[in-house]
């Protein structure tokens, strides 16, 4: 038995699609899907509709998806469990390149890369592919890695016994807290750029550089926690001041790089993306900026 875990919020516009690629998989083994979800509007209906057969948990209020999959994963009995988010589709044979990592390595968890699941013509999703997923490309190598994002991994079930699950106080990103608890205690994370899910981004200006500004916030917030590549910037606020003029420039210089090098094609053919992606920088520094002088509840936790 393998489990698949979705937390869900006012999804009722990829959910049916999240749903029915994980419904139509290649896998031929037993598998169970559990969605976890706190919606008000029509998804409840929706699944309730046209997946009778999937496991639905309906929460009374809305749930960060920390706590909706910590849920899951004690509704669930399968192993190893795998982890989707609800604007996401997972290519036909998600399930089977996952599950044949886990028995033939002794990973402990198993993730993979991520696709830009809009309509090619919009440049603002393109945008938030770029800024968001340069880390997690398919055209990266299989590897070793520190993290790898919930939208698209999968764990042994034995590291939930062992870690206790992902703490909200992180969240949006408990699950780099719940990552770097893993390694720190001994576990290894594999990227397997052929597993890989499309995901659905903010198609809107507004609702992009907002998402960016969120973005920025909690990435200082965080390097303030965890020692990760830039913490003695976030840590100082001094350095902070110091650097914050070139750190846009620099994000935006960093990903182009790496999108350049690896997958030219989405540069030389959304070059309004790129463009979309440098203002959005702008929101990102003022965020990071913010998380940086803010005396958040997050700094009092300790993650030595």
């Amino acid at each position: 038995m393998v489990s698949v875990i979705i937390p869900s919020y006012n999804s009722e516009k990829t959910i049916e699609k999240c749903l029915t690629a994980l419904q139509t998989q290649t896998f031929e083994g037993e598998y169970e899907i559990i969605v976890v979800d706190s919606s008000d509007d029509r998804t409840p209906l929706l699944v309730k509709k046209y997946f009778p057969k999937i496991q639905y948990i309906h929460l009374p209020e809305k749930t960060d998806p920390g706590t909706a999959r910590n849920l899951g994963i004690k509704k669930s009995k399968g192993d190893p469990i795998l982890f989707i988010d609800s604007d996401c589709q997972a290519a036909p044979d998600w399930i089977e390149q996952m599950v044949s990592l886990h028995k033939t390595t002794d990973y402990e968890a198993v993730g993979g890369s991520v696709l830009n699941g809009n309509d090619h013509k919009s440049d603002i999703a393109w945008a938030g592919y770029l800024a968001e997923f340069r880390e997690f490309i398919p055209q990266r190598p299989k590897r070793e890695v520190n993290h790898i994002p919930t939208c698209n991994i999968s764990y042994k079930r034995s590291v939930f016994n062992q870690l206790r699950g992902f703490n909200p106080k992180y969240y949006p990103q408990e699950d780099l807290e719940f990552n770097h608890r893993l390694k720190r205690n001994g576990g290894k994370i594999l990227f397997n750029p052929q597993a890989f899910v499309y995901h659905h981004h903010r198609t809107t200006l507004r609702s992009f550089f907002n998402h960016q500004n969120r973005v920025g916030f909690i990435t200082s917030t965080m390097l303030k926690i965890l020692p990760l590549e830039g913490s003695a910037i976030a840590r100082s606020r001094v350095k902070t001041l110091l650097a914050i003029p070139f750190l846009p420039l620099v994000k935006w210089m960093r990903t182009l790089g790496v999108f350049w090098k690896l997958h030219k094609q989405i540069i030389l053919k959304h070059p309004l993306a790129v463009i979309i992606l440098l203002f959005g920088m702008l929101p990102w520094a003022i965020g990071f900026l913010k998380g940086v002088y803010s005396n958040n509840h997050l700094l009092k936790e300790s993650c030595k």
